[in-house]
């Protein structure tokens, strides 16, 4: 890992701990044996995870997309700084992925709390 990665990695787990955390344990270089798809890992994480972390979940997720989600070439804050090991081909694959983690947490979570907002 150069040092820029891992400045990278040290500086999403300082600011975005939790998120850190939900996404370096489910799609991590396994997820295809573990889960076949990089989408049924965060399903799977969002499953073994209890309303307020999905809660916080959200919100480091809200506060990590502005600081990093606007960017051109969003995939080396989300592959080297939070750890996700899916190869994402083009900068819209990744934000698409990412896109797809926070929808899949508010759904969740608005299915036990109508309206929520993070």
């Amino acid at each position: 890992m150069g040092r820029a990665t891992r400045q990278r990695r040290i500086d999403a787990q300082e600011r975005w701990p939790d998120l850190y955390q939900f996404l370096a344990a489910y799609p991590h270089r396994d997820w295809p044996d573990d889960s076949g798809t990089s989408e049924a890992a965060v399903d799977l994480a969002i499953s073994e995870h209890g309303l307020e972390q999905r809660q916080l979940l959200a919100r480091q997720w809200w506060n990590w997309n502005a600081a990093e989600g606007s960017d051109a070439d969003p995939r080396p804050a989300i592959n080297e700084g939070l750890g996700v090991e899916v190869g994402f081909d083009t900068p819209r694959e990744g934000r698409e992925f990412m896109n797809s983690v926070y929808d899949k947490l508010i759904v969740s979570i608005r299915q036990e709390v109508k309206d929520w907002k993070p």
